[in-house]
C-alpha cells in the first residue's frame, strides 16, 4: 500500500505533519507512506491486513500530544519550613552526645 500523506485531504494538516514525524522511516523522499504485509498467503488477506495497519497508523498520529506543564519550585515559606525543621533534628542529633557533670 503507497498513498502521498501530504496529499490526503480527508485527514486534518496537523495529524499528516505528526504521521511524517512518527513514520519517518516508512515515507520516501517524494512523501509516500509505504506500508506492505506478508502475513497471509492471500493477497485479500494481506491487503485487508495492511489496511489495518494504516488504520492504526493514522489513529495512533491522530489525537494531540499533550502539552507539557512546567514544574513549579517550592515556596519561600516552605523553604523556610523545611530549614527550620532541619535545624530542630540537628539540635536534637547534638543534644545525643555525652553529658559531663
Amino acid at each position: 500500500l503507497r498513498f502521498h500523506v501530504m496529499a490526503a485531504t480527508w485527514m486534518p494538516k496537523e495529524v499528516r505533519e505528526r504521521l511524517l514525524e512518527q513514520q519517518a522511516n516508512r515515507i520516501n523522499k517524494e512523501g509516500y507512506l509505504t506500508l506492505s504485509s506478508q502475513e497471509y498467503r492471500t493477497q485479500g488477506q494481506n491487503r485487508k491486513d495492511v489496511i489495518s495497519k494504516a488504520a492504526s497508523l493514522v489513529l495512533q498520529a491522530w489525537p494531540r500530544p499533550k502539552e507539557r506543564k512546567l514544574r513549579k519550585g517550592i515556596s519561600k515559606a516552605a523553604k523556610q519550613r523545611n530549614k527550620e525543621n532541619k535545624r530542630k533534628r540537628g539540635e536534637v542529633k547534638k543534644n545525643r552526645g555525652r553529658v559531663d557533670f
